[in-house]
């Protein structure tokens, strides 16, 4: 890994926030992918990404191990995953439910060629989950992690807290499943791009968390 988990950690206990964003640069992309897989939808999946950090941000404090923040987030995440599921939230946007001031908004031509998109990229991300389905659970989320998060073995193992050997041994298994769906579910996963705003989110979510300054009275 590039940078150091332990040290950002320290850095950030003393109250520089730049190390968290690395370590959200560092790791978004794998929570993402962990809550894509177990929810299903793609933008809350962004949206418990967020949640994921800022409650690792709130509670790094306690992390009494450093060296296993990459598993201790994963935890976090997967709480974050439980929770959405078990309130039910699906939140879906029909087209009729779409407010005339969207579309006026856009020239009605290139609002059908945003919807038109985004219903390809939906129906192939569904075509996945199909695909991925036929994996046992530990294995599509080794596969979802490889391919989506480009995750080295070691990498994907300390996240999960599951040894590197592990790791490839299930990762094998999985291709041979697939055998040849693997390849297609490769290509799509490495085309979906999470948000490019999602670091600046959290950490604007971040700034607002802490407590403002006290004014200053002057006499």
């Amino acid at each position: 890994m590039k940078n150091d988990d332990v040290q950002l950690i320290h850095r950030i206990l003393d109250g520089d926030d730049t190390a968290f964003t690395e370590l959200v640069e560092k790791y978004q992309k794998s929570v993402h992918a962990l809550a894509w897989r177990k929810i299903g939808d793609f933008h809350i999946a962004e949206e418990i990404t967020q949640d994921t950090f800022l409650k690792a941000y709130q509670n790094l404090s306690t992390l009494k191990r450093p060296q296993r923040f990459a598993s201790w987030l994963y935890v976090i995440a997967s709480r974050r995953c439980l929770a959405w599921q078990r309130k039910k939230r699906i939140l879906t946007k029909p087209l009729e439910e779409t407010s005339s001031a969207q579309i006026e908004k856009e020239t009605y031509s290139q609002y059908v060629v945003n919807e038109n998109s985004r219903i390809t990229a939906e129906t192939q991300r569904d075509v996945v989950k199909k695909l991925l389905a036929k994996l046992p659970e530990s294995e599509r989320t080794i596969i979802t992690l490889h391919y989506f998060s480009e995750m080295s073995s070691s990498e994907i193992g300390a996240f999960l807290g599951i040894s590197a050997n592990t790791i490839r041994s299930r990762l094998r298994r999985a291709q041979q499943r697939l055998q040849k769906e693997e390849t297609m579910i490769r290509e799509a996963l490495d085309h979906f791009q999470i948000s490019p705003n999602l670091t600046d989110n959290i950490m604007q979510e971040i700034n607002r968390l802490k407590p403002a300054a006290p004014l200053q009275v002057l006499f």
